[in-house]
């Protein structure tokens, strides 16, 4: 009798997420912490050791990044808070000089640093564009703002306008061309280029850890992902999984209870989205996998 009560009360007592929705906090932190973690997991199985037994020093990486400056679209420009900036331009500059300024419809920026402590080098990315209005439509005054961004590691192939706008006011656009921009073959390049001297491309998902401090230090990241006897790939292929248990157990407690991870019509279809989650992951590191796969020179 004494069971069959302390039974009815579990199944009638209200659920965490019904006596406070501040239980949900939790939830959503270790979500967070799992998208972060499944981001350094991503990266860390990009970067691919070069295998290489000789190292070549700093000061040579950088003489060899240098030589990417070729008048190509992009530029690698020194800079304080890293080593390199990665500047677009993708425009012609006798076609520049027409006109007063060149406005782009996407805008791109990239920075490197060069960890020699771990013969790395760190990258971090960012495609943006922002365009606004202000004017009047009819008799009605009208203003309008829009902005996309995209940060941290970025694989694409982008087609904008490059205007050319002339001198005075109001602005005017004298002409316009295509450019394109491809994130892909640039980091290629410095991939190939860091294989060759037996260091290694680390994308990062922060820009705070691709610059260097006043001291010249370079922060590690917000969780330390190499021990002293696990590597990154080893940490973030730990953390991720645990993580992503922790949150889906989680959720599932604090919205029904305990309870229901004895249910079936609960069990099977969180099996069925873990599936799909990790098939969908696993789709996308081969993505990523194929398409940051080093050149065979860069192996002889």
């Amino acid at each position: 009798m004494v069971r069959a009560f302390l039974i009815a009360v579990v199944a009638t007592a209200p659920t965490l997420v019904e006596r406070s929705k501040w239980f949900l906090l939790p939830g959503v932190a270790l979500a967070l912490l799992m998208v972060f973690s499944m981001m350094e997991c991503v990266a860390a199985f990009i970067a691919r050791p070069s295998g290489r037994a000789h190292v070549s020093s700093r000061s040579a990486v950088l003489e060899r990044l240098l030589t990417l400056n070729k008048g190509g679209p992009y530029r690698l420009e020194p800079t304080r808070r890293a080593d390199f900036a990665v500047i677009l331009d993708p425009v012609d500059p006798a076609w520049r000089a027409r006109f007063a300024r060149v406005k782009l419809s996407a805008g791109y920026r990239a920075r490197l640093v060069l960890d020699e402590e771990r013969h790395q080098i760190r990258w971090f990315e960012i495609v943006y564009a922002r365009a606004g209005f202000v004017g009047f439509q009819s008799m009605w005054p009208r203003f309008s703002w829009s902005v996309w961004m995209f940060a941290g590691y970025i694989d694409v192939q982008w087609r904008g306008w490059a205007y050319g706008m002339l001198p005075g006011f109001p602005p005017r656009v004298g002409d316009a061309v295509r450019f394109s921009l491809d994130t892909v073959a640039l980091k290629r390049e410095i991939r190939t280029i860091a294989s060759r001297a037996g260091w290694e491309f680390r994308p990062k998902v922060w820009p705070f850890q691709v610059h260097r401090r006043p001291d010249g230090t370079i922060p590690r990241g917000l969780i330390p992902s190499a021990t002293r006897f696990w590597s990154e790939r080893q940490f973030w292929a730990t953390v991720y999984p645990v993580l992503y248990l922790m949150t889906v157990l989680y959720i599932v407690v604090v919205a029904g209870g305990w309870r229901e991870l004895g249910r079936r019509a609960t069990v099977l279809p969180l099996l069925g989205f873990s599936a799909f989650w990790w098939g969908i992951w696993g789709g996308i590191m081969l993505i990523f996998g194929a398409l940051n796969r080093p050149r065979h020179s860069a192996a002889r």
